[in-house]
Parts: structure tokens; sequence; C-alpha cells
């Protein structure tokens, strides 16, 4: 069973005991890198509803929960699959990866838009006595303007048509987005406008979350330390090289600490993606040492992450998404709600100062 903790600042999930736990001592380090490191997950669920939303599809966080850690063809051929959409799989990846890198490539200065656009539809469901749950939240991730009215007014059972909800949303767009501070990205591509991003990957503006990746809390600064202390760090993600080599474009010297890199989907020696335990087994064997399994300490975020990592003998700590189940997280040797959590001297590392 996991064990689950926070630091002392209010992100406490829960204990163990009342004195500090401890675990089996480490001496290398391997980490995930969507979703753990950078914060990439909402732009593949933006790109994937931008695929389906034409063929009045919806993806879904029940489906979404399924692939994370997938590799990339295997996600692709589960995604085509839950969605019967009208695609090879490798057509799927295909469209994907080209909205995926345009967008990381041209993203620089991004309207901060996903609390502006979460508070105009909670705004404007408030004027009728109705919350925004976040099933309802998933199910319009994506879509167009239009089908996003549809869902609500029809899901939420709003006492108005979709043309009348519709133009009110317009309305508040209006009032507000004139108003969006900007986030500075670090991309060396000249800043392009907010409509010509959304030219680009065609999706709608109300569901444009914020695309330019970013390191997560507390991620810097772990890589940072356990390089600093020389301890063996690598990457273990199930994206393919080029997929990396675009996300980790804004990071490149904070990912250059890292020893190795194992990209599970273009690296022929990782037969089986997550949970199979292949993509843990063949970092652990390029260490220079060549540490045993049970020497190593995987950090992931996605339950097909840690399923692989225990499975690959090893411990894992899990900092998943708040939305995935407790069923899910179970087997995590400890889950935490951020990376800014972590204490290394719990399994034999050099504590932060």
């Amino acid at each position: 069973m996991s064990r689950l903790f926070g630091s002392s600042s209010g992100s406490v999930l829960g204990t163990a005991g009342s004195k500090m736990s401890t675990f089996a001592k480490v001496t290398h380090c391997i980490f995930d890198m969507d979703g753990l490191l950078l914060d990439t997950e909402n732009l593949y669920t933006q790109v994937t509803q931008s695929i389906a939303e034409p063929y009045g599809k919806t993806y879904t966080w029940e489906i979404k929960q399924t692939i994370m850690g997938l590799q990339r063809d295997e996600a692709a051929e589960a995604i085509v699959a839950a969605l019967e959409l009208p695609l090879t799989p490798a057509e799927y990846v295909q469209i994907s990866t080209e909205r995926i890198n345009r967008v990381m490539e041209q993203c620089q200065l991004m309207p901060d838009t996903e609390k502006i656009y979460e508070n105009i539809l909670r705004d404007l469901l408030k004027s009728y006595n109705s919350p925004y749950p976040w099933p309802t939240r998933m199910k319009v991730m994506g879509t167009t303007e239009q089908r996003t009215c549809t869902i609500l007014v029809n899901d939420l059972k709003l006492p108005c048509t979709v043309d009348e909800f519709l133009a009110r949303f317009r309305r508040d767009q209006l009032l507000h987005l004139g108003r969006a501070p900007l986030m500075q990205g670090q991309t060396r591509t000249p800043a392009v406008s907010f409509c010509a991003v959304l030219a680009i990957i065609n999706i709608s503006l109300l569901s444009l979350l914020y695309l330019s990746n970013q390191t997560k809390p507390g991620a810097e600064r772990l890589v940072r330390h356990l390089h600093k202390h020389n301890v063996p760090i690598a990457l273990a993600t199930s994206s393919g090289a080029d997929s990396v080599e675009v996300k980790t474009k804004n990071h490149r010297e904070l990912f250059e600490l890292f020893g190795h890199k194992v990209m599970g989907s273009s690296d022929p020696e990782v037969k089986e993606g997550k949970p199979a335990p292949d993509i843990f087994l063949v970092a652990a064997a390029r260490f220079q040492d060549r540490p045993a399994p049970d020497q190593c300490l995987v950090f992931e975020d996605a339950p097909n992450g840690v399923t692989a990592a225990i499975a690959a003998g090893m411990q894992a700590v899990m900092v998943p998404d708040p939305h995935i189940e407790e069923d899910q997280r179970k087997h995590a040797t400890v889950v935490l709600k951020s990376l800014e959590d972590f204490r290394p001297e719990q399994f034999g590392l050099p504590a932060f100062t």
C-alpha cells in the first residue's frame, strides 16, 4: 500500500504515521517526463479533442486515464479504437504530432487563458444556479464554442437555449480577453498572435489552455539537487526522440543534466511500453555502474508508469493528477501532491539544505 505525504504548507494528502517514514535506500533516480517534469498533459488533451471533434467524438477523462504513460503508437491505437475514429493509428500520429510540434515551436507570448475561461464559464453558469463539475469540463475541452454550449445547456439542463447561452458566452469573452495578462515563454521564435495559434491547431478559443510547456512545481529544484550531489539520474519517457526534442527545447540546459534518456516510442530496446517494465529496466541498464533495479527510484505521474516501475522491481514516487482515483494510486511506494513535497533523505538520498 502506498504512503501519502505532503509538506507542512498545506499540501498534505495523508501520512503513514506520526514519525517520518523511511523506505529502502536507493542510489539512482529515473524520471518520467510528461505530466511529471513538464506540464504537457493539458496540451495533449486539447490536441486529441481537436482531432476527435470533427467526428462528433469526445475525449473523456475515462479514456484519457487509460492512455497516460503509453508509448506513442500504443496510445494512438487506443485512442482511435476508443473514439472509433475513421483514421488509422498512423494517420492519427501524423496529425497529432504536426499540431503539437507547431504549437510548441511557435508559442512564445500566450494569454493566460486557463483561469480566465474557467472563470467566465463558472460565472455564467452561476447566473443559472448551476455548478461546473469536472466531468463536464473534461467533456467540453477542445470542442468548438457551439459544441461546448450545446453540451453545457443539455448536460446541466440550463433554462435557456443553446443560442442564448452562446451569445452570452461570446459577450463575456470580449469583456474579459482584452484584460488577459501575458505569460512570457522561452522559445527563440518570434511571438505569434493568439489567433494564429488557434488557426494552427484548429481548437476553440474557449478551451485553449496555456500551451507553453513549463516545468512542474519542484521539478527543476529536485533535478538540480540530485545532479549537484552526483546522484545518477535518467529520463524514461514514452515519447519519441523527435517529440522530446521539441518539448524540451525551452529547458535544454535542465535536461542536459540527465546522464541518459530512454525515449520509448523510438528506442528499439524498449519492446513493450508501460505498464510493461521494459523502459525502466533499459534505463537502469544504461547507467554506467548498472545498478540493480531495487537501487533505482522512479518518479511518475501515471498509473501505467507506476505499474511499470513496480514490475521492474523498483520503488515508485507518484505525483498523480488530482482526478486519478485512489485505487489507481495504491501500488505506488509513496504518493505526493507535488515534487516540492519529496524528501530525498527518506530514500537515503542527500537532503535539501
